[in-house]
């Protein structure tokens, strides 16, 4: 009897490193870019392509745990390159990140064989749960639980809603564009022999 390997391949490993470094590059360039346009104060819309990303490295690296690492990595960059991002300091970020790459994680683990309402829920509860995580840990460094804040909350929680539908329906026509492509097959057939 052969045992399966639980265990992410070299090319698996590659190819996530890849996504994540291009992933941490977009936010680089394209935040501080949004940023000085005061756009982001209502709506993250810089974040449309690193979800997506997100999600298609999942569809492709289709294991439970890719976006834990992902999510895991991602954070210890930020934590490094920028570390008043998301208006946590430094190390308070882990906690968030690691509990979105693991509702995320999850949420790909339902309906294996159906792929849009994978990324549908991923994306949406994956979003919220997230927006709750990151609220909570400002709530720890004494954000006040007014009126403000809760209006506040709210409106994030709708932004983050559009904000991820709209990855995920661009994760689903990006992965209908690569599904059988000669790199994704080779990706792949690693997993198998």
């Amino acid at each position: 009897m052969k045992l399966k390997k639980n265990t992410f391949t070299t090319v698996e490993i590659l190819f996530m490193a890849s996504m994540i470094g291009l992933d941490f590059a977009y936010g680089l360039i394209v935040s501080p870019l949004l940023n000085a346009t005061g756009i982001l104060e209502f709506i993250r819309i810089d974040m449309v392509i690193p979800i997506m990303m997100m999600l298609v490295t999942r569809l492709v690296v289709d294991r439970f745990g890719t976006l834990i690492i992902y999510e895991f990595i991602w954070v210890v960059l930020a934590i490094l390159a920028r570390p008043s991002s998301f208006g946590l300091p430094g190390f308070f970020k882990l906690f968030p990140a690691l509990v979105y790459g693991m509702i995320l994680d999850s949420c790909m683990q339902l309906f294996p064989r159906h792929v849009y309402p994978r990324l549908l829920i991923a994306g949406v509860i994956g979003g919220v749960v997230n927006q709750f995580a990151l609220f909570g840990i400002r709530l720890l460094f004494g954000l006040p639980w007014s009126s403000a804040v809760k209006i506040v909350v709210g409106i994030n929680i709708l932004t983050t809603i559009i904000i991820n539908l709209l990855a995920v329906q661009l994760a689903f026509l990006v992965r209908n564009g690569i599904v059988r492509t000669g790199w994704i097959t080779r990706i792949r057939s690693w997993r198998t022999s």
